[in-house]
């Protein structure tokens, strides 16, 4: 755990000697700020963050890509990857350590962004037992991201095409809920039950429940375990 732990603080503090940490936090900051302004500006707005926390997981399915685009695409593509494949490091610390430091870095956000619902406190009483499910699933929903991004970087030396691939699987787990509407009933619910949309929904309404718990951790060890093979697969070539 030592050697991953190791990677993970490497790759956090890589984040802020290059602008991506500081762009990153300005984007997710500054949208989220802004459509918060725009929310509590409202003649009719009430003290809570339901429509704000969907808002706060769209951000993070769109950041996430950006974020993860360079995790194992960079290495590849300096050749620096060659040279920490040579270490007495396992595959799965590799994918592991830089998992975590995205999710690092993504958990200070939302630390930050904890000014929103007490801002709310101050001139009003939301319900905080509904923003920390919102924020528990916002957890989940970035854990699912972030590994589908790093699997989508393990797969390529190009940064810019891990982000567009991990875009369009992102986009594939946001969109595919809609597709209920257009089929049978029971294939349907399955596509509901794949949809990462329709699985943050109860936490946003405060619901905790063990299934979309169970998906989002499905999801990310799958993504996880992909990104490993896939690694093994380079070391073997």
């Amino acid at each position: 755990m030592r050697k991953v732990l190791t990677i993970a603080g490497k790759e956090l503090r890589s984040y802020f000697v290059s602008p991506m940490g500081y762009v990153v936090m300005v984007f997710f900051l500054g949208v989220c700020g802004l459509i918060f302004a725009l929310t509590v500006s409202h003649p009719q707005a009430q003290a809570d963050m339901r429509g704000m926390f969907h808002t706060m997981v769209f951000i993070t399915l769109m950041m996430a890509p950006v974020l993860t685009m360079g995790l194992l695409a960079q290495e590849r593509a300096s050749g620096s990857m060659e040279l920490l494949m040579t270490n007495p490091v396992r595959d799965w610390e590799v994918a592991l350590g830089k998992y975590l430091a995205a999710m690092g870095l993504f958990t200070g956000l939302c630390i930050l962004s904890l000014e929103f619902p007490l801002i709310l406190e101050k001139y009003g009483d939301p319900d905080w037992g509904a923003i920390l499910s919102g924020y528990l699933g916002l957890l989940f929903c970035a854990m699912a991201f972030i590994a589908i991004g790093l699997f989508a970087s393990s797969l390529t030396s190009n940064q810019i095409a891990a982000a567009i691939l991990a875009a369009f699987m992102l986009l594939f787990f946001w969109l595919i809920g809609w597709l209920s509407m257009s089929v049978s009933q029971s294939l349907g619910d399955v596509v509901k039950y794949v949809s990462i949309y329709e699985n943050f929904q109860d936490f946003e309404k405060g619901i905790i429940d063990t299934k979309p718990i169970l998906f989002f951790l499905s999801l990310t060890a799958f993504a996880l375990f992909m990104t490993v093979r896939s690694l093994e697969h380079r070391r073997m070539i």
